[in-house]
């Protein structure tokens, strides 16, 4: 019961008192501490390259198959491929999910950059770079399913899921909008001399992460530089977003041997 009493007798007990102590964990070793970390980078390129292999390749995502198509030839596509989209998106299913232990080995190398203030920047880079699975994965499922029953489905209905496949992977662009911008703004405020992340690589991840804007006129056009074959939205946007993971990977593998130094010298003067 919270009296005026009973806070006055809380306010006279010692601290040690107040709250029983719980035993201190142990100090981990550099050795546990980094332990997967590196392997959770490495999960960004193998993601891309199956990506490329299975989504890009197998899927025929590469260049999509453009908007302006008739009902018909869409129809024709499903029918004449179904098993390599079969494949194709059974693995852009598998390997799209490890785009979440890379992003939570970015989240690990952010939380260091500045240890004592607060991690907004880190848990929203977090959040988005795991929810950037969602339209990965979720896309491929409409392709699945045209190339599931091609046989019986109708031309429209065809069509209908590969168009949803493509306004779910680009308009939900935002999410992964997120992610990038929070991964430059918290490089940005880096102190070191020589910071984890430099700061044209932040710079680049804001800027990319902001020209995804750009998808917001993909519903618009059928044809045309806005489409979602054209050369802006689809080959100038997935180049500046494969770049993006590329560029990334390397600076969270020059970061980890920095950090476990950084971190051997902290417990040595603790």
């Amino acid at each position: 019961m919270n009296t005026p009493s009973s806070q006055a007798l809380g306010s006279h007990l010692p601290d040690d008192a107040a709250v029983p102590l719980a035993p201190r964990p142990p100090v981990l070793s550099n050795e546990a501490y980094f332990r997967y970390w590196r392997l959770c980078a490495a999960m960004g390129p193998v993601f891309l390259a199956a990506f490329l292999i299975f989504w890009g390749a197998l899927g025929h995502n590469i260049p999509p198959i453009p908007a302006d198509r008739t009902a018909d030839q869409m129809a024709e596509f499903f029918r004449g491929h179904y098993n390599e989209v079969r494949a194709g998106m059974a693995g852009a299913m598998l390997f799209g999910v490890l785009y979440l232990p890379w992003t939570l080995s970015i989240s690990r190398v952010m939380a260091w950059i500045n240890p004592h203030e607060n991690n907004i920047m880190t848990t929203l880079q977090m959040w988005g770079g795991g929810l950037t699975v969602v339209p990965l994965v979720g896309s491929s499922v409409f392709w699945m399913t045209g190339a599931y029953r091609p046989d019986v489905l109708d031309v429209v209905t065809l069509q209908m899921l590969y168009d949803q496949g493509w306004l779910l992977i680009d308009m939900f662009y935002a999410i992964t909008t997120v992610a990038m911008i929070a991964l430059g703004v918290g490089g940005l405020a880096d102190q070191r001399d020589q910071p984890l992340f430099p700061r044209w690589v932040c710079w680049y991840t804001i800027w990319a992460g902001i020209s995804f804007l750009f998808e917001l006129l993909m519903p618009f056009y059928t044809s045309g530089l806005f489409a979602r074959q054209g050369w802006l939205n689809f080959w100038v946007e997935f180049v500046v977003w494969f770049a993006y993971i590329v560029l990334v990977t390397y600076y969270v593998f020059r970061a980890i041997p920095r950090l476990e130094k950084e971190r051997t010298a902290f417990l040595a003067g603790a």
